[in-house]
């Protein structure tokens, strides 16, 4: 390849967000895991995209709400899954190191599906974005329970 062709090649946009980071996969992961107690791999990687965005984990985590199934939350609330494709395949790799990050710290075990090994402790030191996060973490289990071909359906994730 010469000099000429690789400064005509496009540059490829970097998509980093320090906002979505590993740290708070893990936190997400962890605090659900605290109402499960077990994740299968495909319901785990489903965290990150609903935390990732704000006005989904808001209304999870408002004292207000009713636990709901995800096909009743979807047609309440479809503006929450606009984008959940892009939002999963962005959040793939945050979601894999905070699970590898809650195995190093003695939190979850990994066979077949995550297995929570230790209670994770969300504290106020995390943040207030953490908090919030633990809050919404009951009603994201809740909504975890449909079956993963049913979940993965009814946010349209294309694999």
């Amino acid at each position: 390849m010469s000099v000429e062709t690789v400064e005509s090649l496009a540059p490829v946009p970097l998509a980093w967000s320090g906002y979505n980071n590993a740290g708070i996969a893990a936190v997400a992961i962890g605090c659900v895991l605290n109402h499960t107690q077990t994740l299968t791999l495909a319901k785990a990687l489903l965290i990150m995209p609903i935390v990732m965005h704000s006005e989904t984990t808001k209304f999870l985590a408002s004292e207000r709400i009713r636990s709901r199934e995800i096909a009743s939350l979807v047609a309440i609330r479809p503006d929450f899954i606009l984008n959940f494709n892009r939002r999963y395949h962005a959040s793939l790799a945050h979601s894999i190191n905070a699970i590898q990050l809650l195995h190093e710290l003695g939190h979850v075990n990994f066979d077949s599906c995550l297995t929570q090994s230790a209670k994770f402790e969300c504290v106020a030191e995390f943040g207030k974005r953490a908090l919030l996060i633990q809050k919404a973490s009951s009603e994201i289990a809740n909504l975890l329970t449909s079956s993963e071909e049913e979940l993965y359906l009814n946010l349209r994730i294309e694999l």
